[in-house]
């Protein structure tokens, strides 16, 4: 796991550990015996109490990310870590690894917040390095001055209590769907702060100036007169004017390198303030769109389990998308209900785009951006109608599905958008004003067909596939088959009749004719198994001949048993032919019959073990005649009869007794008894015997 090829994951963090020893990297790494490599001079691990576990002890006593997260990932996501303690080791490393480095890592659970400008001047020396900021709620506090620093939505747990408890002027970049949804500035409300909301970021600096100038000149208020002296008279007590700004929600549209422009400009303006962009992107995607852009990805130390994911995604946002979820485009050209619905899908844990009005949402818009949109049909007093929205939203991507919200009046209006969705083959209307629990079922239903569907096409796809590979195989098999048949046939046929020669003119020497004897032996083993790929590549081209003409079976079953009753007695197994003096009349090739009778005899004295019994039966009826081979010998489990006519298998029990086979004999019977217009069957049990049997069709005159 940790060989050379393999990306290099570099982890910044600051050795202080004062509660415990130091242990040096190459005994960490010996004991641990973990699938990642750790690079660093010194660990800020403490030692394991005897007896205890010293990853479970590390990871709980150490509160350390790296044993706690990455031990569970890294080597599964195929990273080499690398620890490093300081900014010039990190340097080091990141510039020998080159295009290897998959990430800088920078933990300010560790790393104190005085060293983020450090790190982001690093960042500006390895511009071809992605790098990943792991904060907590220390290092996004307000209090702590920095560069322009990124929080997910919902914000971190406590962050609006902080917000409200420093004096700093707080600027918030949202993007559109925040702010548009008005959902940051209703969250910051609840903990009690009133911010400002700004629809643009122009002239933010100024108005930041401004807000500070008036805060420093404000006059500081005097102490409050008692009761009593303000009932004496005296003129009342001026009430303070509050200065509005201190806590600012912009909506910014701009890419991330606008952002950290604008952030440095209000800091020259105003040291004091303090940024933040906030994006109601799910923190995979987020993650996924940072790195394909090169740019720094901020996860919460909380999620740093998820690093090594985003990492194999690859920047592809869709393999970076949280399970569970989904991305819903919301249109409708009234503001509160845009605003209401789009808070109440996002409280549902959907990632939501808001647009109002259909050229907007189609600016930019791409096949798998959203998932599912939802349209206000009143949307068609716009350059398009809801329909021809809908329309080139399917024309974009066909697997988008599509929910209307009709206006419930005129009543004429919400029949025409009802059947509209019928028409379009749309997922659901909603009669306007639409109740959010109401959206979010209807959300949840279209989701979920949505992801049946494209479970079915990709089940589809592998079927496909997998029939198409099987169909390459069974044509290579095919002429692999009818190559060895052709190339193997005729050099074993000149063997077979060398060695019969041999046999012929050694008789006087016994040692040397019995060697000859052994060639014949085998070569005719050979021949057979020759014959039934031959036979096999036939049946397979559909090219097996089978000369249907007069047959007298009796007659094959008489020469099949001459052959068969030598084999029995050299193997003490009595055999015996059970068959009336007549038969009716049928029609058959006897040469292919007698090789499936003598196949099933044959498989019958081999299966039987000394002093069992074979039985041949043939029976009469009036419509058919049935040929049976029976035996007391291994019998076959009730689970292995379904398979026992598929080619090349063979049971286990049948494995340990046979000696030379492909297993094709039976598979290539029932195919000579079906070309006959009959059919085979087998009953056996296991230890106790088989029965074998075919039917063929009496002629008829």
């Amino acid at each position: 796991a940790a060989a050379e090829s393999h990306p290099k994951l570099l982890f910044l963090a600051s050795p202080n550990n004062p509660d415990g020893s130091l242990i040096p990297a190459a005994q960490l790494e010996r004991l641990l015996e973990l699938p990642l490599l750790l690079a660093l001079d010194e660990a800020y691990i403490e030692f394991a109490p005897p007896g205890s576990s010293l990853l479970a002890e590390a990871a709980r006593r150490s509160n350390l990310v790296v044993l706690r997260t990455f031990s569970k990932w890294a080597g599964l996501a195929g990273l080499r870590l690398a620890v490093v303690a300081s900014l010039q080791d990190a340097a080091a490393q990141a510039s020998a690894a080159g295009a290897a480095c998959a990430a800088l890592v920078a933990d300010f659970g560790r790393v104190a917040a005085t060293e983020r400008e450090p790190v982001l001047a690093l960042r500006a020396q390895l511009p071809a390095v992605p790098f990943v900021f792991l904060e907590t709620n220390v290092s996004i506090a307000p209090d702590a001055p920095a560069a322009l620093r990124r929080l997910p939505w919902p914000l971190p747990v406590g962050f609006a209590d902080q917000v409200r408890a420093t004096d700093r002027p707080v600027v918030m970049l949202a993007d559109k769907t925040l702010y548009a949804t008005a959902a940051l500035p209703l969250a910051l409300q609840q903990a009690g702060v009133q911010p400002v909301s700004l629809e643009s970021t122009t002239g933010l600096v100024d108005f930041l100036h401004e807000q500070q100038q008036a805060r420093a000149t404000k006059p500081k208020p005097s102490p409050s007169k008692s009761f009593w002296g303000r009932l004496s008279g005296n003129a009342p007590e001026p009430e303070d004017t509050p200065v509005l700004g201190r806590v600012v929600v912009a909506l910014f549209a701009g890419p991330m390198s606008a952002a950290e422009g604008l952030d440095r400009r209000i800091r020259e303006m105003v040291p004091e303030a303090v940024c933040y962009f906030i994006s109601s992107m799910e923190a995979g995607r987020a993650a996924a769109v940072a790195f394909r852009e090169k740019q720094t990805v901020s996860l919460m130390r909380d999620q740093a389990g998820r690093l090594p994911e985003f990492l194999a995604a690859g920047g592809e946002a869709d393999k970076a998308q949280a399970k569970g979820g989904g991305r819903i485009l919301l249109v409708d050209n009234f503001k509160p209900t845009l605003a209401a619905l789009g808070q109440a899908l996002m409280g549902a844990g959907y990632e939501v785009f808001t647009a109002e009005s259909g050229d907007e949402a189609l600016q930019g818009f791409q096949a798998g951006h959203c998932h599912l949109a939802v349209i206000g049909t009143a949307i068609a007093y716009a350059q398009h109608s809801g329909a021809e929205f809908a329309q080139k939203l399917r024309e974009r991507d066909p697997d988008m599905r599509i929910i209307f919200m009709v206006d419930r009046y005129p009543l004429q209006a919400a029949l025409q958008g009802v059947s509209q969705v019928v028409e379009l083959g749309l997922d659901d209307a909603l009669l306007k004003p639409v109740e959010s629990s109401r959206l979010i079922f209807s959300v949840q239903r279209a989701l979920e067909r949505r992801f049946l569907l494209l479970e079915n096409a990709r089940l589809l796809t592998e079927i496909q596939e997998s029939n198409r590979k099987l169909a390459q195989i069974n044509e290579f098999q095919k002429k692999f088959f009818a190559m060895v048949a052709h190339d193997v046939k005729n050099p074993l046929t000149a063997i077979l009749g060398y060695a019969e020669m041999l046999g012929m003119l050694m008789k006087d020497r016994p040692a040397d004719g019995k060697s000859a004897a052994h060639i014949h032996s085998a070569a005719k083993t050979l021949n057979t198994l020759i014959s039934d790929l031959v036979d096999l590549a036939a049946i397979e081209s559909g090219k097996l001949r089978v000369e249907i003409g007069a047959l007298d079976l009796l007659a094959v079953v008489g020469e099949v048993r001459s052959r068969i009753e030598i084999v029995a007695e050299k193997r003490q197994i009595a055999f015996a032919v059970e068959a009336p003096a007549s038969l009716p009349t049928l029609a058959g090739d006897p040469a292919r019959l007698g090789q499936v009778i003598q196949n099933l005899c044959t498989n019958a004295i081999q299966y039987t073990k000394e002093g069992g019994k074979v039985t041949v039966r043939v029976e009469s009826g009036p419509e058919k005649v049935t040929v049976s081979v029976i035996d007391t010998g291994i019998g076959i489990a009730a689970q292995d009869l379904p398979r026992i006519w598929e080619r090349f298998f063979q049971t286990e029990e049948a494995k340990k007794m046979r000696k030379a086979g492909f297993g094709l004999g039976l598979k290539i019977a029932r195919e000579v008894v079906q070309m006959h217009g009959g059919e085979m069957g087998i009953e056996s049990q296991l230890g106790v015997g088989s029965r074998f049997f075919f039917w063929l069709p009496v002629k008829t005159a």
